[in-house]
């Protein structure tokens, strides 16, 4: 699917290229589409991954539902579809991740008022399925989608170096740092190494791949 793809599904036409007016006087209603946007995708992404993964937990659930709907995996479907490319040919300056992200929230929320839920929520499978189908086999623990993602944006593996262990014998606590390719080195600490591990990659997802 291509961006004109995405507008043939539109019945009136215009509900789709009002989005890319530059007057001031379309800017507020834009902003309220990027709002239901958001919570369509937010939607129909919980339910898929409620049908889909049954195994999971509520927990794994959210950490995947976390990585599916972060700005990061928006940004990525949307040059996908030529999004940027299209924007740029309109003559949009400044392209940045969040541009694209409020565009691709504000363009699901003007198709769900035209076409209504059942059709929105097909386009949106079919937008996210590679995402999704990249994590059938997986229980959407931290450390693996964190790796997912970095070898995705061609940041090689994340590092896990041990720091210290702190605290006696019988409630030991374990430090670790987390490495990755051009961003701060974040530090954590677990009743195991593991769980360290884990947390720092949380705590990655948390501050980076949400809502930027």
């Amino acid at each position: 699917m291509v961006i004109k793809d995405l507008e043939s599904e539109f019945k009136d036409k215009n509900n789709f290229k009002k989005l890319f007016y530059q007057e001031v006087k379309y800017k507020k209603e834009f902003q309220r589409l990027e709002f239901l946007g958001d919570r369509v995708i937010g939607l129909i992404l919980a339910s898929e991954l409620y049908n889909k993964f049954k195994g999971f937990d509520e927990g794994s659930l959210a950490k995947l539902y976390s990585f599916l709907t972060s700005a990061v995996i928006i940004e990525k479907i949307a040059k996908e579809i030529g999004l940027d490319v299209f924007l740029r040919k309109i003559k949009y300056i400044d392209i940045s991740r969040k541009v694209l992200t409020d565009y691709m929230e504000a363009i699901l929320g003007a198709l769900y008022l035209d076409r209504g839920l059942n059709k929105t929520k097909n386009i949106v499978i079919i937008l996210w399925k590679k995402e999704i189908d990249n994590n059938k086999a997986r229980k959407g623990d931290a450390k693996s989608l964190l790796q997912e993602w970095t070898q995705a944006n061609n940041l090689g593996l994340p590092s896990y170096n041990f720091l210290k262990k702190l605290g006696p014998d019988h409630s030991p606590l374990f430090k670790v740092q987390l490495n990755i390719s051009k961003y701060k080195t974040l530090i954590a600490q677990g009743k195991s190494i593991q769980e360290a591990q884990k947390k720092a990659a949380q705590i990655f997802i948390n501050k980076y791949l949400k809502g930027n």
